[in-house]
C-alpha cells in the first residue's frame, strides 16, 4: 500500500486514507457581559474642592478692575484672617482679609491686586491645590470602602469556579459575586446543641435615595460680617471752652461726674 503523508504507520483503514479537513480558525470573540451596570455618577465635590474650582474660574474670567459687590471688607485682618492670596494692596497699602477675593480689585483704591505674572502664578497653584485635594480625597474614600468591607466581612463564594480551583479565597467567582445576595448562615445552639440554618441579607440602599443625595444642592455659605468702608470726610469738633474743657462738642449727651473728696 501507498502511504501519504496522513497514513498512519501500521495502519490498513480506509479512512486513514482520507486527508483531514483544515480546521477554521476561529477567532475568540469577547461575549458581550450581560447586565452591565450603567456609568456610575461621580461622588459629590467636597465643600473645599468646590471653593477652590470657583476661586480658580473666577480669577480666569475677571478682568481684575471690577470691584467686589458686596463692598469688600475693612477690618484689616483684624475680624477675619488674612487672605492667603493677596495679604496686602501693593498700590495703597491696605491690609486686607479673607474676605477680599483676589480676582477683584482693591476696595480702597480700586487698583488690581495682581499683576499678570502673579495671576499665572496663582492660577497654576490653584489648579495643583485642586487636583492634589482630588487625588487625596479619592484615596481616603476608597481606604474608607476597604476598611468597610473589612469590618464586614465577607462570606466565600461556592461556585464552580470557586470549587474547582479548591480556594474559597478570592478568585474569578468573587467579582460575580451579588452584593445584596441572600447567605445562609449556621449557628449552634448552646442550649439544645442543635443547629440552625438562618438567612442573611446584608441592607441595600435605594437607587432613589442614593441618587437624590448625590444630586441635592449643597446649603448656601453663611454670610460673613463685613466691616464697612470708613467715611470720607472725617468730623471734626470745635475746641471746647475753657469752663468746660471736659465737655464733649460732638453732641453726644454726657454727663461731667467730678471725682468725690476723700
Amino acid at each position: 500500500m501507498h502511504h501519504t503523508a496522513w497514513t498512519k504507520k501500521g495502519s490498513s483503514l480506509p479512512s486513514d486514507r482520507i486527508p483531514p479537513k483544515a480546521q477554521a480558525r476561529t477567532q475568540a470573540v469577547p461575549a458581550k457581559a450581560k447586565g452591565k451596570r450603567k456609568d456610575e455618577p461621580a461622588p459629590p465635590k467636597s465643600k473645599d474642592v468646590r471653593r477652590l474650582e470657583k476661586l480658580r474660574d473666577d480669577l480666569r474670567k475677571a478682568s481684575g478692575h471690577d470691584k467686589d459687590p458686596k463692598g469688600g471688607c475693612f477690618c484689616q485682618a483684624r475680624m477675619h484672617s488674612l487672605s492667603a492670596y493677596t495679604p496686602v494692596c501693593r498700590a495703597c497699602g491696605l491690609i486686607l482679609c479673607e474676605l477680599n477675593l483676589p480676582h477683584y480689585a482693591c476696595p480702597h483704591c480700586a487698583g488690581p491686586l495682581l499683576n499678570p505674572a502673579a495671576r499665572e502664578t496663582l492660577l497654576d497653584a490653584l489648579e495643583s491645590k485642586v487636583t492634589e485635594t482630588l487625588a487625596k480625597e479619592e484615596e481616603d474614600r476608597q481606604r474608607a470602602l476597604q476598611e468597610a468591607q473589612n469590618a464586614e466581612g465577607a462570606f466565600p463564594t461556592l461556585s464552580a469556579a470557586g470549587s474547582r480551583s479548591g480556594t474559597p479565597g478570592p478568585g474569578p467567582g468573587v467579582d460575580a459575586h451579588p452584593v445584596n445576595q441572600t447567605h445562609k448562615v449556621l449557628s449552634l445552639d448552646s442550649k439544645t446543641r442543635r443547629v440552625k440554618v438562618a438567612s442573611y441579607t446584608p441592607p441595600s440602599l435605594s437607587r432613589a435615595a442614593s441618587s437624590d443625595k448625590v444630586n441635592k444642592e449643597p446649603p448656601p455659605e453663611p454670610e460673613h460680617k463685613r466691616v464697612l468702608a470708613p467715611p470720607k470726610e472725617v468730623v471734626c469738633a470745635a475746641a471746647p471752652s475753657i469752663q468746660r474743657p471736659w465737655a464733649n462738642m460732638r453732641g453726644l449727651a454726657v454727663t461731667y461726674v467730678p471725682p468725690s473728696r476723700v
